[in-house]
């Protein structure tokens, strides 16, 4: 993954192509050396950048098909708050300016055709008010989220409705795919993209509670699944729940030799822990060992005692979170 700019993002959507190439004249040639700009004309993209990672400001046409500006500017502030918005409208009416304002916080509202000059003092404005609003952050906080979009795992948290609150860069880039799961722009709700797998998903995040719960879904681009382990969030906050989403194609488990080293296996079950961990059933991962299915759960029983955990779910999370699983993918920060 590329490091982020230092330059402050600014993104333009218009599902008018040329009026994105005028915007794209005035402004790219004097302000590429301070502005990281982008320009896109489909919102349901946009809203997928915005996902992978959030930009500073973002300029955007009101009246577009499908998803509207103001349905975009929802969108992008529930993926980060901080973003700033400009809307332009060819519609000169108040009323749809109060509502634009009112339910999004729009922070700047022009009517087309607006100067270059004018919007670029907007934009200024708004870059400075990003700039106050993120300083403001709690430190902590914000170092936290930091720390989980250097995960090589996903982690996305929604309540027990599957809407969205949270996610890090890892998850919104495999559901920006459509492969595992998808984002309803409209509702920020979170689904599986096979059906076959809608019911048993929102039944896992409605229901579970104390215990996690764990899935392995399969998709069309992979012949390996994506594990994903669903949690109940502790300390108050019963009603959102963590999802940890591991997806093999894109980080290497644990060497065997590892994880003989940190939770002290013999290579047998070493071995086992690894096929579970990268998302294969108890049966499978025996028949990859050649090893009887009463073995198997035997070795997996010592695992359990050892790693005093109480099921796949939790072990899967346990050993998803090791830091020297971390350590073994630098690629995936480059």
């Amino acid at each position: 993954m590329p490091l982020m700019s230092e330059k402050p993002r600014i993104l333009f959507v218009d599902d008018e192509p040329l009026l994105l190439e005028a915007l794209q004249r005035a402004y790219f040639r004097h302000k590429r050396s301070e502005w990281d700009m982008f320009f896109e004309s489909n919102p349901q993209k946009a809203i997928e950048l915005q996902r992978a990672q959030p930009f500073h400001v973002v300029v955007t046409d009101f009246h577009m098909p499908d998803i509207n500006g103001l349905e975009l500017a929802k969108n992008v502030q529930a993926s980060d708050d901080s973003t700033q918005i400009v809307m332009l409208t060819g519609a000169a009416d108040l009323d749809t300016a109060v509502n634009a304002i009112n339910s999004t916080r729009i922070y700047r509202f022009y009517t087309k055709p607006c100067e270059p000059e004018v919007l670029e003092q907007g934009i200024e404005d708004c870059l400075l008010r990003h700039s106050q609003k993120k300083q403001s952050l709690n430190p902590p906080a914000h170092a936290g989220y930091e720390i989980l979009n250097r995960l090589p795992i996903g982690v996305i948290v929604c309540d027990k409705n599957a809407h969205v609150i949270h996610m890090n860069q890892f998850a919104a880039e495999i559901c920006a795919t459509r492969q595992v799961f998808s984002i309803d722009p409209t509702t920020n709700r979170l689904r599986a993209s096979l059906a076959a797998y809608r019911d048993e998903f929102n039944a896992c995040i409605q229901t579970v509670n104390t215990q996690d719960r764990a899935m392995s879904l399969s998709r069309k681009d992979s012949d390996t699944p994506v594990c994903v382990i669903i949690s109940n969030l502790k300390e108050g906050q019963n009603d959102r729940v963590m999802l940890l989403i591991s997806d093999p194609d894109r980080h290497m488990a644990p060497s065997v030799d590892i994880l003989q080293s940190i939770y002290d296996l013999p290579p047998s079950e070493a071995r086992l822990l690894q096929h579970i961990v990268q998302g294969y059933s108890l049966l499978e991962a025996a028949d990859k060992m050649g090893i009887t299915e009463s073995s198997a759960r035997t070795y997996l029983k010592r695992i359990f005692s050892k790693t005093n955990t109480r099921g796949q779910p939790e072990l899967i999370r346990s050993v998803l979170l090791t830091p020297t699983l971390h350590q073994q993918a630098p690629h995936f920060f480059n």
